[in-house]
């Protein structure tokens, strides 16, 4: 599997992560920051379950020995959303680890809820990455694509 297709599909898995967190959900407060950690919680432990079930599926599609096309490299639109959505766990991530090391921290386990934090921040961060990877790509790809000579003036 190439790397483009790699990332699609890893890409995919972090979004689709989203639709398991009800699944995951452990809220034990009633404020705001309680129900965005519970948020994120349950989108951890619902991307460890996605990631790998998106990988299979795109080896699966990928597989050299198909007669069916191989998937086309990801664009724009995968990309942008990948991106908003690694920003959006990311700044949330940060925010409720601030709210949890502080005074007084959070309920239950702080290092436990912690741990939890910082891997949404980790999970942010390489969603981040990974939406970069493939925005830059497909813009070096579109940009190799339209490569015009530009005929110099005859007066020059």
């Amino acid at each position: 599997m190439s790397i483009m297709l790699f990332l699609r599909f890893s890409a995919i898995g972090l979004l689709c992560g989203v639709v398991l967190v009800p699944l995951f959900w452990i809220q034990r407060g009633d404020e705001f920051e309680h129900l965005r950690l519970a948020a994120l919680m349950g989108l951890d432990v619902a991307q460890v379950v996605t990631i790998p079930i998106a990988l299979a599926v795109g080896a699966w599609k990928a597989r050299p020995w198909s007669k069916r096309p191989r998937p086309s490299p990801p664009g724009f639109v995968l990309g942008g959303a990948t991106f908003a959505f690694g920003a959006l766990v990311m700044t949330q991530a940060i925010a409720t680890t601030r709210w949890l090391d502080g005074r007084p921290s959070g309920v239950g386990d702080p290092d436990g809820e912690s741990f939890m934090a910082m891997l949404a921040v980790l999970s942010g961060g390489v969603t981040l990455l990974i939406s970069a990877v493939i925005l830059i790509n497909r813009s070096a790809a579109l940009r190799r694509s339209r490569k015009v000579d530009v005929p110099v003036p005859a007066g020059r």
